[in-house]
């Protein structure tokens, strides 16, 4: 029985493999949640100028997307551990209120730091849906499927990112930016409705002694929260607060990652270390795209714009392409075909830096950019899911998630430290820009290196049982 299994797994699914039966009402209510976390992030972006002009306070603005950012890294890993001990039924009404909740929060703001309470709510419910719904797809899904399943959750990116500014702005300039909070909630049940009938078919929780402690994810939330705020600030004073964040969080982080990601042990940690870079590479280009293009060489934001609005379709068509060879390519080989890539995008965008050098650079090379991340992305989570222990899916999953989100943080801080010490010592924006490039690729050229170390997770053979009963139950 087990040649078979192993020669039907080498070939990727049909699409409609993943949509059929009532495992595909679960795969639609995790992409309807999937988008609308998308367009809630993509239109805060948008109406931000309008809620600050009503509310004031414009030294907090900074701080809304902060707030849900650490938010989300103290939801992970509690939302994650608690689909393993109670199950996902249990966690997915509180994960939803508590970004409902925020939503409502948010658009009732009288003042910036109600809005700020918002959005801590709104991240927290973030979160917790993004661990909610990896975990899902690594108990219920086949290997096989996973890779089909993780490309429509990139793919649910595209879209949000072509509409979601200008339904935002729309929103904002017609019956006001409060509605742009209130619109995802109807959203919120339509998912809700969809996956809740198709809940039985993901394992249940007790089976294990997962535990659940609060205290680390909140300790590292602080101690990430010093941390970021003292990076963009040049003092003096400021290497005390950098210095006391690492001493709070660091222990923390340790109680929820895997033993010996610090140093990118074979397996499970170097997935987790994996997750660390490749999002350090990334933001701290990213977050810096728009600014380089518009300041340092001139274009106006809706040229700009053109460029992430290219890269996020050639990340959606690269994951498509990804999830049909995930089955027959080893997974490290395809994480340093996407590491690569993302280097050599990334070399052109840092190049246009130069003013002598053509536009044409930066817009290819970000093109490329996206295109190695729709492959490197979603291959680190499916390393994780082939390596995960039966009945600890998400909890093990969570920590990969959490790695990526402090990437996150750590890209787009470190790039704005570089850009704020630039300023501070008189240099000029491209300096400090160049940088936050340079950050960028330090980090990718040791993803280099740590792609190696993860598991090659060979068709079929890892993911435990439980995937493959909940399967036979869905058809």
């Amino acid at each position: 029985m087990a040649t078979p299994l192993a020669v039907a797994s080498d070939r990727p699914p049909p699409w409609r493999e993943v949509f059929h039966g009532r495992r595909g009402r679960l795969t639609a209510g995790l992409l309807l949640l999937e988008a609308l976390v998308a367009v809630q992030s993509l239109v805060l972006a948008t109406i931000m100028p309008d809620v600050r002009r009503d509310l004031g306070m414009v030294e907090l603005y900074g701080l809304a997307f902060t707030t849900a950012s650490l938010a989300t890294i103290s939801a992970i890993p509690i939302a994650g551990r608690a689909v393993d001990r109670f199950g996902a039924r249990v966690v997915l009404i509180p994960v939803l209120l508590l970004f409902a909740a925020g939503l409502l929060v948010a658009a009732s703001a009288p003042t910036m730091p109600v809005l700020l309470g918002g959005q801590f709510l709104a991240g927290s419910g973030g979160g917790g849906l993004y661990a909610l719904s990896l975990g899902i797809v690594a108990k219920t899904y086949p290997d096989r499927v996973r890779p089909r399943v993780l490309a429509l959750l990139a793919t649910m990116w595209i879209l949000p990112g072509l509409v979601a500014p200008p339904f935002g702005a729309l929103v904002a300039s017609t019956v006001g930016w409060r509605w742009a909070f209130l619109a995802p909630i109807p959203v919120l049940l339509v998912g809700w409705l969809l996956i809740v009938p198709a809940l039985d078919l993901v394992p249940r929780g007790g089976t294990t002694q997962v535990r659940l402690a609060v205290r680390w994810p909140l300790q590292l939330m602080v101690g990430a929260g010093l941390v970021f705020t003292a990076l963009t600030i040049v003092r003096p004073w400021a290497l005390v607060m950098v210095g006391a964040g690492v001493v709070i969080g660091v222990p923390a982080l340790a109680r929820l990652v895997p033993p010996g990601t610090f140093r990118a042990a074979p397996g499970l940690a170097a997935s987790a270390g994996a997750a660390f870079l490749l999002s350090i590479g990334f933001l701290a280009m990213d977050a810096f795209l728009t600014l380089m293009l518009t300041e340092v060489r001139g274009l106006t934001l809706a040229r700009a714009s053109v460029a992430i609005t290219i890269a996020t379709i050639t990340w959606g068509l690269a994951s498509m392409w990804q999830s049909g060879r995930a089955a027959r390519t080893p997974l490290p080989r395809l994480l340093l075909i996407g590491t690569a890539l993302v280097v050599l995008g990334g070399a052109g965008v840092g190049a246009a830096l130069w003013p002598s050098v053509p536009l044409a650079f930066a817009y290819a090379g970000w093109t490329v950019v996206g295109a190695g991340m729709g492959i490197a992305f979603p291959t680190i989570p499916l390393a994780a899911m082939r390596q995960a222990g039966a009945g600890e899916e998400s909890s093990d999953l969570s920590s990969v998630l959490l790695m990526d989100m402090l990437g996150v943080a750590t890209g787009a801080g470190l790039g704005g430290g570089a850009i704020a010490v630039a300023e501070a010592t008189g240099r000029s924006l491209s300096a400090g820009i160049a940088g936050a490039f340079v950050i960028a690729l330090v980090a990718l050229l040791g993803l280099l290196v740590v792609a190696r170390r993860i598991a090659p997770g060979s068709a079929g053979g890892s993911g435990g049982a439980a995937p493959e009963r909940a399967a036979e139950r869905a058809e």
